[in-house]
């Protein structure tokens, strides 16, 4: 995983078009800055638009300290560690878990949060959200 700051204004459409732009190239960098980073399955990236944090991940295990907010989100599509609404997925390894939970516990606040789109590291393509994240994210998907 990878933080920053981006050093914006807050509050800002310009800078969160711009947020939106260094995320995506921070992605761009872990994929290729992380040994096998292309044989990944999945790689994100979220920012707070009132601080300018960002964060990427790679999808992976389930983080050992969740915040409580996704421990909600979570629970109404069956928990971490379920398999949700997915037949494949299991609730909490996603990417898209990984950085909202890395931003929460840095003190974001969730409706602070946006989303890029998920990317397959393989190809540098985007890849559509699994059924979990589109219930748990939808509010954070730009």
């Amino acid at each position: 995983m990878s933080k920053g700051r981006s050093g914006l204004f807050p509050n800002s459409t310009a800078n969160a078009k711009v947020l939106r732009a260094i995320t995506y190239r921070a992605i761009h960098d872990m994929i290729i800055n992380t040994k096998g980073g292309k044989n990944k399955s999945m790689a994100i990236g979220a920012y707070d638009i009132k601080t300018g944090e960002i964060v990427t991940a790679f999808a992976g295990s389930i983080p050992k300290t969740i915040h409580p907010e996704l421990i909600k989100r979570a629970i109404k599509i069956g928990g971490i560690g379920s398999k949700g609404l997915s037949t494949k997925n299991t609730v909490g390894v996603c990417a898209e878990f990984q950085v909202v939970n890395a931003l929460l516990l840095s003190g974001s606040n969730i409706s602070d949060i946006k989303l890029t789109h998920a990317i397959r590291p393989r190809t540098g393509k985007g890849r559509p959200y699994c059924t979990n994240c589109k219930q748990m994210f939808s509010d954070l998907i730009n």
